[in-house]
């Protein structure tokens, strides 16, 4: 009868483990060396001149703090990316997306802040959201920011029109500002089991029902 139950519960574990699918960005970490006018290994730059930076080193520049809101620690860690706008200019960086199902829809998720950068007359300080792009064209925008030290998790879905597309990030308005951007992760909002998941769905499923006839008699 244990032997039985550790079957089932072992089943329904690898069912909920095939559930929770690795993410399919590479470095959704952002992580990379501090860099002005660049972008973490596994990235292109699309657009304008994003940029590596910590909280001691402002807009890829070494020991550059001249911040607007002093940043919290990230909640993925380690370096993030910054994205600035400001009249008739934008930032933009992403990478091309593989292994997708045509019609399933996916998650995206990052963390975003709005730390700035205040040095003379050269401000950006303004609130914006950031927003994201599928194949160059907008699926939504996370929340708008204000000025301040905290990170803030975001979220949107779509659902796939080809194996591989480009995902992509920017600020979504003119509004001078500097943005930051970690922890980018895209997964299958409700992935389709594999058939040998299946299988060990049914062996679970058939394992808890005699488990509960045997119980009832």
């Amino acid at each position: 009868m244990n032997a039985l139950r550790h079957v089932a519960i072992a089943a329904l574990f690898a069912v909920s483990a095939a559930h929770g699918a690795q993410t399919l960005v590479v470095n959704g970490s952002l992580t990379d060396s501090i860099e002005n006018n660049g972008v973490p290994s596994g990235w292109i730059n699309l657009e304008g001149t994003p940029d590596v930076l910590d909280a001691l080193n402002n807009v890829g520049l070494a020991n550059e703090q001249h911040f607007g809101a002093a940043p919290s620690a990230s909640p993925d860690g380690g370096t993030w990316v910054g994205l600035g706008s400001d009249a008739g200019y934008t930032e933009r960086f992403g990478q091309v997306l593989s292994g997708l199902t045509v019609g399933q829809q996916y998650t995206v998720s990052w963390s975003a802040g709005n730390f700035g950068y205040n040095f003379g007359t050269n401000n950006y300080l303004g609130q914006n959201a950031i927003d994201v792009m599928i194949d160059g064209q907008s699926i939504g925008k996370g929340a708008t920011l204000a000025l301040g030290s905290n990170w803030f998790n975001q979220s949107l879905t779509f659902a796939a029109t080809s194996a591989s597309q480009q995902i992509s990030f920017k600020l979504a308005t003119s509004t001078k500002a500097y943005l930051s951007i970690d922890g980018i992760a895209v997964n299958a909002t409700a992935p389709v089991p594999e058939p040998g998941t299946w299988a060990l769905m049914g062996l679970g499923l058939c394992a808890v029902g005699f488990m509960r006839k045997r119980r009832q008699a």
